[in-house]
């Protein structure tokens, strides 16, 4: 083997006697070197070549040369350079918002397709229509001494929200248990059997369950606190 270069700043491997079948080289500075290697065996071998950083964490690189026999002389022009400073990755703070966003979204892949399109129809209606119905009765009572404060219209769009979760919920266990006692009555009056997409889902249940009880205690609270009563259409 030849080598050109300063090699006063390398590190090489010394074998004991030549020739060899292993040799390194490591370079403490960056510079550039001549490698000239010269390999010869009767039978078939092979060559492999093998480049890595001093960073563990860098990939290597590794080339293999397969040889039926004989000579072979590899030329290498090595090029060593410093390692980079990489410079701190600063991670961004994350505001409560981003993370209740973030949260929200997480929170939303738990209910099917189906369910989310069925409250935003639901909503829609509801909300529109409520809305429509408390303008109305507000424009309606300042003609009398009974005016809406801000209390009263509190109640009625708790009471909008809480009849919106009703139907829901109904609308929901209908589906689900259509769909249930369809198959019932495929498989057992018809021998029938449907692959169909299963639609019961029990955290959907549980959750409008749950919002329904949530939204009536507060209205119940501020039905007896308040002494609020829903509007009665004259």
């Amino acid at each position: 083997m030849f080598i050109q270069g300063n090699l006063s700043a390398t590190n090489l491997t010394r074998p004991a006697h030549y020739p060899t079948d292993h040799f390194e080289i490591q370079a403490l500075n960056p510079g550039s070197f001549e490698l000239r290697l010269i390999f010869d065996y009767p039978n078939e071998y092979q060559v492999d070549l093998l480049t890595k950083s001093s960073d563990s964490s860098a990939p290597g690189n590794s080339t293999t040369y397969y040889l039926s026999g004989g000579a072979f002389e590899l030329d290498l022009n090595a090029m060593f350079n410093a390692r980079p400073d990489i410079p701190a990755t600063v991670i961004p703070s994350v505001s409560p918002w981003d993370s209740f966003v973030e949260w929200i979204g997480k929170f939303g892949q738990a209910f099917p397709l189906w369910v989310k399109a069925l409250y935003f129809a639901l909503g829609l209606q509801f909300f529109g229509v409520g809305g429509l119905w408390i303008a109305r009765e507000s424009k309606r009572k300042e003609t009398t001494a009974q005016r809406l404060d801000l209390g009263d219209k509190a109640y009625l769009w708790l009471d909008v929200i809480y009849k919106f979760l009703v139907v829901s919920f109904a609308a929901i266990v209908a589906i689900m248990g259509g769909e249930l006692l369809l198959l019932f009555v495929l498989r057992f009056m018809f021998l029938a059997s449907l692959d169909l997409l299963s639609l019961w889902d029990l955290f959907v249940v549980g959750f409008a369950v749950g919002a329904i009880i949530i939204v009536y205690l507060i209205r119940f609270t501020f039905e007896k606190a308040f002494d609020l009563k829903p509007v009665e259409d004259e």
